[in-house]
C-alpha cells in the first residue's frame, strides 16, 4: 500500500548555520515552477510545422508560506531575526513518509498577529533557490526534535504609544508588517551548468516596515480623527510580561509617518496607518522579538 504525505503530520525544521530547531507551525505551503520557452520548428522546406517547440530548463525561485506561533521559549527567534536581517536559511519539511529541502530560503514579508488572548503568531511568506523533494536529513546532522516545554504567548501586555502619548485604551486592532523587496539575479549570469538552472543569489533593494492601529472612535479618542503626521515616535509592545521581564514583540521608532481617518461601522472607529520612515543601523535595533 503506498504512503502518503499529510499536511497535518508535517513538521518543518529550520536550519541556519550550526542552529537546528523544529518550528511551532499552525501552516506551511511551498511550490516551485519552471519557465519555458518556446521555439519555432518551421523550416524553409517544411512550413506546415505550426506548435512551437519547448525548452524547460530554467527553474523560477520557489516559494514558501509558514505561520509560527511567537512562543514564551526561543524557538521560533531565529526565524524572525531571519526576517529582519534577510540572511539565507534551509528548510526541511518533513511528513511520515517524505521530507521536502528549501535550500537557501530568504523571507520577503512578515506580519505580526496581534489579538488579545489570542496566542502571538508570525506569518511569513518568502523564496529559496531550490526545492529538492523526495530528500533526505544530510548525513551526519540530526535535526533536534521539538521542545517539551512550549508556551503560548497570550499577548496579555499590549501597550501602543504614539507621540509619548499612552493609547493602548479601547484598541480594535494593531498589526505590524515588514516587507523585504527581495530581488533574484539572473541565474543565466551565474550559473552556466548544463542541466536545470536554478536561482542562486538574490539582493535586498529596500524595506519596509507599516501598519495599522484601530481604536474605537469616542470621548477619548476623536481628537485628531482626521490628520496626518510626520516624525511621530510610536511604540508597540505586545506580549507578555514575566517576573518583571517582557516576552514578546516590542518596536520602538522615533520617526514615522501617520495618516489618520473615521471608519464607518455599526461602531464609528478610528483607523491610523503608519510607516516607519527612520534608517536605523539595523531593523533589530526597533524591532525586536524578546524572549
Amino acid at each position: 500500500m503506498p504512503n502518503y504525505s499529510f499536511l497535518k503530520e508535517a513538521k518543518v525544521y529550520i536550519v541556519y548555520g550550526t542552529a537546528k530547531k523544529q518550528l511551532d507551525i499552525s501552516s506551511v505551503s511551498f511550490s516551485q515552477t519552471f519557465t519555458e520557452e518556446t521555439r519555432s520548428v518551421k523550416t524553409l522546406h517544411n512550413q506546415n510545422n505550426m506548435f512551437e517547440g519547448s525548452v524547460i530548463n530554467t527553474a523560477n525561485p520557489a516559494n514558501f508560506e509558514l505561520r509560527v506561533n511567537l512562543l514564551i521559549e526561543d524557538v521560533s527567534k531565529i526565524l524572525f531575526d531571519r526576517l529582519t536581517d534577510t540572511n539565507s536559511f534551509d528548510l526541511y519539511i518533513s511528513t511520515e513518509s517524505d521530507v521536502f529541502y528549501l535550500e537557501k530560503c530568504v523571507i520577503t514579508n512578515g506580519t505580526i498577529n496581534i489579538e488579545r488572548l489570542r496566542p502571538l503568531s508570525l506569518s511569513i511568506s518568502g523564496q529559496a533557490s531550490k526545492l529538492i523533494p523526495g530528500s533526505s536529513v544530510p548525513s551526519g546532522m540530526t535535526l533536534r526534535t521539538a521542545s517539551s516545554s512550549r508556551t503560548y504567548n497570550l499577548n496579555k501586555d499590549l501597550f501602543v504609544s504614539l507621540g509619548g502619548t499612552n493609547i493602548s485604551d479601547h484598541l480594535v486592532s494593531v498589526s505590524m508588517e515588514l516587507q523585504n523587496d527581495v530581488q533574484w539575479i539572473p541565474y543565466k549570469t551565474v550559473n552556466t551548468a548544463t542541466g536545470t538552472r536554478y536561482p542562486t543569489q538574490y539582493t535586498v533593494k529596500g524595506k519596509v516596515l507599516a501598519g495599522n492601529i484601530t481604536r474605537y472612535l469616542n470621548d477619548d479618542t476623536e481628537s485628531n480623527s482626521q490628520s496626518y503626521g510626520i516624525n511621530q515616535s510610536l511604540r508597540i509592545k505586545a506580549g507578555t510580561t514575566i517576573g518583571g521581564l517582557f516576552k514578546g514583540i516590542d518596536f520602538n521608532s522615533n520617526n514615522c509617518s501617520l495618516t489618520q481617518r473615521v471608519e464607518v461601522g455599526t461602531v464609528f472607529t478610528k483607523s491610523s496607518d503608519w510607516r516607519m520612515v527612520q534608517n536605523p543601523a539595523s531593523v533589530s535595533g526597533v524591532f525586536t522579538y524578546f524572549t
